[in-house]
């Protein structure tokens, strides 16, 4: 090779040779594009984690602080606690429903949560979706796996959203059946039962330390202590314990407090009792109210140290304790209004009267006690009035309406703008009642052109239950004998363990006393001549057609018709008649009955109850068939 200036150019030997450097900007870009997109990715995965948080790990995070959380910090409020004592249905024909939660109002959270638990029915060919709002901001929703499965999820309460102390919570389910061929049915058959057990919880700042944060903080059972046994305490407990039932809370009695939620635990006696033999301090010693937030065990519990029972049963169960934010209170009067007229309209029975969304059909539920009516009147009727969708032409709503789940009456809603009057028969009702308003759609078009559409529906604060004259039978004869006024009567207290025979005799009670009514309990007391009674074991005064003597249930003349060894635990309950043909109530009881279910009490005049079940004695003394 010859160079420009025409001499030889030397070639290198290899091992002189000076390797190639590759520059650093070439190097670089040799990297291959699909490694920055990994990176990228990661990147994205880290900010989630960091900032955004998934549910999985908040969820986690929240476990980890209410299971730290000491008990004197926790709060819980469950749907038992709420009004919904067997949990929340959600179907087809019920789709959504909603509580309100009262929170502590003195007493600042640092964390809230809806722990929600229960089952789901979902056929494989739909798709159905649970959704929760609270103050109608939606919180949570998501798909529900197909067949029979478990619902567990926790729910943060938006910051803010409770600041009022109140919060009120919707569930709604939404589903559809995917079908390609051509049906008229298109519900999505799905079944979804939200626990009992579900609930409000939260992490307080501080221990409970006012009145109305510690009964908001109670939830369904609750146990009455009674430091003192006395007539007089016990009086005052089966008042304040029928209060709390009629509340909805599941009350029992005791002499320790529990082992086991003892925020849950009222303690009833003299201060000194309470102090001595159940352990409790006050908050402020010699304070000398009646109601007072102290300590037992290290958790805030409520001592009751009167024996005014009507009072504090009536000031801890309506919303003048609302006014209780302090550490002790000292009400002197509250009287509530009585209900009255010749109608009671649904609101006042917890009827659900917000506006709902209705597809197929919509269920609406009113429950209601003769005793909370005004004189323990049967109702002759119910009123209904509905808040109708603008629709089609060819649709018509139908109203069905059951009574204590037999079918009384079917009506067209569309030509009286969805205001129509159903009688209840009088023979059809029990002295605790069910009414169930059914809407179902109806269109005279059908087939796969017609678009399933979702309408929102309303049941009007109107509607009502009109009360009539039917004297009634049995069980649902005594509410309107007892309505004047009346006293239990307790003729023997002899060898009588007190706790005992309050657990035994209080939730019948509740049953038949006329809601806000206070009765005086008479120890050792024959009942009174001419008067309506409820007698607590046996009485010279009254003629029982079933009475347990000497450890045999015997009826009839000479015991002929009935003739059976008494139980170990049980219950017999009688509407009956005294010796001066006063109407009254017939209690007898044996050993423990525990939280046993009580039957449902009708135009009969005799109920057996035990453990296993509960059967019917006639006015004749025999044995109804089941």
């Amino acid at each position: 090779m010859t160079d420009s200036e025409g001499g030889s150019s030397q070639v290198p030997a290899p091992d002189d040779r000076t390797p190639d450097i590759e520059p650093v900007g070439k190097r670089a870009r040799s990297v291959p594009a699909w490694a920055w997109l990994v990176l990228a990715l990661a990147l994205v995965a880290l900010l989630v984690l960091l900032i955004v948080r998934p549910a999985w790990s908040s969820n986690r995070d929240s476990d980890s602080a209410f299971g730290a959380t000491a008990p004197d910090r926790q709060f819980t409020k469950s749907l038992a606690a709420s009004g919904h004592a067997d949990g929340i249905w959600l179907d087809d024909s019920s789709a959504s429903s909603s509580y309100l939660v009262t929170l502590p109002a003195d007493t600042p959270r640092e964390q809230t949560r809806l722990h929600v638990t229960g089952t789901s029915q979902v056929p494989d060919d739909s798709t159905v979706f649970l959704s929760v709002t609270m103050d109608g901001q939606q919180v949570y929703k998501q798909e529900l796996a197909k067949g029979d499965n478990e619902i567990s999820a926790d729910i943060d309460v938006p910051t803010g959203l409770a600041d009022d102390g109140q919060v009120r919570i919707a569930f709604r389910a939404d589903g559809t059946r995917n079908v390609e061929q051509c049906t008229l049915d298109h519900s999505a058959g799905m079944q979804i039962h939200l626990d009992p057990e579900t609930a409000i919880q939260a992490v307080l700042a501080e221990p409970i330390h006012t009145v109305r944060d510690a009964v908001v903080a109670w939830d369904r059972d609750v146990t009455i202590v009674l430091a003192d046994t006395g007539f007089d305490w016990r009086t005052a407990a089966a008042q304040l314990g029928m209060a709390l039932t009629r509340d909805g809370h599941r009350v029992t009695y005791a002499d320790a407090i529990p082992g086991d939620d003892v925020h849950d635990a009222i303690l009833l006696g003299p201060a000194d009792s309470l102090n001595g033999k159940l352990g409790w301090s006050a908050s402020q010693q010699d304070s000398g109210e009646p109601i007072t937030v102290g300590s037992a065990g290290g958790v805030p519990v409520v001592g009751v140290t009167t024996t005014d029972g009507p009072l504090i049963a009536t000031f801890l169960t309506q919303p003048t304790v609302s006014t209780a934010d302090s550490a002790e209170n000292a009400p002197k009067a509250v009287t509530p209004a009585p209900v009255a007229g010749n109608s009671v309209p649904v609101d006042l029975l917890d009827a659900d009267t917000s506006v709902g969304d209705i597809t197929e059909s919509r269920d609406w539920h009113i429950r209601y006690t003769l005793g909370e009516l005004p004189g323990g009147r049967l109702p002759q009727a119910i009123r209904v009035a509905m808040t109708l969708p603008a629709s089609p032409s060819d649709l018509t709503w139908m109203l069905n309406v059951e009574l204590n789940d037999q079918l009384v009456g079917s009506r067209p809603l569309n030509p009286t703008n969805g205001q129509v009057t159903i009688p209840l028969p009088p023979q059809g009702q029990l002295v605790e009642n069910t009414v169930t308003l059914s809407v179902n759609r109806d269109r005279d078009l059908g087939g796969c052109d017609v678009r399933v559409t979702t309408y929102p529906i309303q049941l009007q604060a109107s509607s009502a239950l009109l009360l009539g004259d039917d004297p009634g039978a049995g069980f649902t004869a005594l509410p309107r004998a007892l309505a004047p006024g009346f006293a239990v009567y307790v003729p023997n207290t002899d060898g009588v363990d007190a706790i005992d025979e309050l657990n035994a005799i209080v939730p019948t009670l509740t049953t038949f006393v006329p809601a806000q009514y206070n009765p005086d309990f008479r120890w050792n007391t024959q009942p009174a001549a001419g008067q309506p009674f409820i007698v607590v074991g046996p009485s010279s005064a009254v003629n029982p057609t079933v009475r347990i003597d000497d450890g045999r249930i015997v009826a009839g003349p000479d015991n002929t018709t009935l003739d059976i060894p008494t139980f170990d635990n049980g219950l017999l309950v009688e509407a009956t008649r005294s010796t001066t043909k006063a109407a009254g109530l017939y209690l007898q009881y044996q050993g423990s009955i525990g939280t046993t279910a009580l039957p449902d009490f009708g135009r009969e005049t005799a109920q057996v109850v035990t453990t296993q079940r509960s059967f019917t004695i006639n006015a004749d003394g025999t044995v109804a068939p089941q």
